[in-house]
């Protein structure tokens, strides 16, 4: 018995490591897709989600194989999320606004006046510094846990309010009251206008332009950039500097998706996500300044830079409304006073 169990023993472990080792090669070998949802195009989003997909494709030595499907492509954001969730979509790039529904306590990112700055350049910088500390971290955690596996959290740029027409001789509130403003999704982007007598209208980005024109919206919020790339100030050329909110932008792959990649692809797609973070701080950064430079030197649009009056009533309006809605609900409340710390600790403001 002992002369034919050890080779037999010798036998079995080598099938074994040969079994393994055929594994090994299997999955060495097996390229993996990954498309990139983008509702977005011909702008700084569309540059950053294929830079991200250039540094995976490079990194994985091309196991991992991208392409961006820009201007809705896939669908609209909600859709494009839906499928991340499914697998379907393995990646999207985004404002923070469209994760809100799948994690609300990232609603805070998206509260009016909370990012510190006085210019659109140090409003971008900062919150990509502020992205790193515990807030930033606790966000990723939740994200995680509903499907959504986020690589990248940087600044994206202030919101204005751009209408069709204005009133002449009003006030900034009764400029705003009962206007139909397109707003990204999300219950901080939707009571930040409500909050000013406006009524939100949720609505998928490519439908604003003629919903615009034919008068169904008087106006939206979105950062410069991507209003001058969709030419929608053309339809909405009256633009009120109000930088209320300041967007914080993330990419995001499957959970799904990604729990099957080797260790070592999974890595390689981690830090090709914390590499994009500067290189898109500084896209957005010159992005926005060359569009609002564009708008002010535009005759046919209207500029109208608010007073520190107009600022402060937008302000304690938002305090009492939508601040107020996220103090009482305790997931927000601890998120809050989380990015509060990681502003004063980080920015010192």
């Amino acid at each position: 018995m002992k002369r034919t169990f050890i080779p037999k023993l010798v036998l079995g472990m080598s099938l074994a490591l040969t079994m393994s080792y055929s594994a090994m090669a299997a999955e060495s070998s097996t390229v993996y897709e990954m498309r990139l949802g983008n509702i977005t195009s011909n702008d700084a989003q569309e540059r950053i989600g294929q830079k991200f997909i250039d540094l995976v494709q490079q990194k994985t030595g091309g196991r991992i194989i991208g392409k961006q499907f820009s201007g809705g492509a896939l669908g609209s954001n909600d859709e494009v999320m839906r499928g991340l969730r499914l697998g379907s979509v393995q990646a999207i790039t985004n404002p923070t606004g469209y994760l809100n529904q799948f994690v609300p306590q990232a609603g805070v990112l998206t509260l009016p006046w909370v990012f510190p700055g006085d210019t659109p350049e140090e409003q971008i910088e900062n919150i990509t510094q502020i992205m790193e500390g515990e807030a930033g971290q606790h966000i990723r955690e939740m994200a995680d846990a509903k499907g959504f596996h986020v690589v990248s959290l940087f600044g994206l740029g202030p919101n204005q309010i751009y209408l069709r027409d204005i009133k002449q001789d009003v006030d900034i509130l009764e400029q705003l009251k009962g206007r139909r403003i397109r707003t990204i999704g999300g219950h901080e982007h939707t009571e930040t206008v409500n909050d000013w007598g406006a009524r939100s209208v949720h609505m998928s980005l490519p439908e604003v332009y003629t919903s615009i024109q034919q008068g169904v919206l008087d106006g939206f919020d979105l950062p410069a950039a991507v209003t001058v790339k969709l030419k929608y100030h053309e339809q909405a050329p009256n633009v009120l500097m109000t930088n209320h909110i300041v967007l914080t932008e993330y990419i995001a792959v499957s959970k799904s998706w990604y729990d099957k990649l080797p260790d070592d692809l999974k890595k390689h797609v981690d830090d090709a996500g914390r590499e994009i973070q500067a290189i898109g701080t500084q896209e957005f950064v010159q992005e926005q300044n060359d569009a609002i430079a564009l708008l002010r030197n535009d005759a046919k649009i209207n500029v109208i830079d608010l007073s520190k009056d107009d600022i402060a009533k937008l302000r304690e309006l938002n305090k009492k409304g939508v601040w107020m809605t996220a103090t009482q609900n305790p997931g927000k409340k601890e998120m809050l006073e989380m990015l509060e710390r990681d502003i004063q600790s980080r920015i010192g403001k």
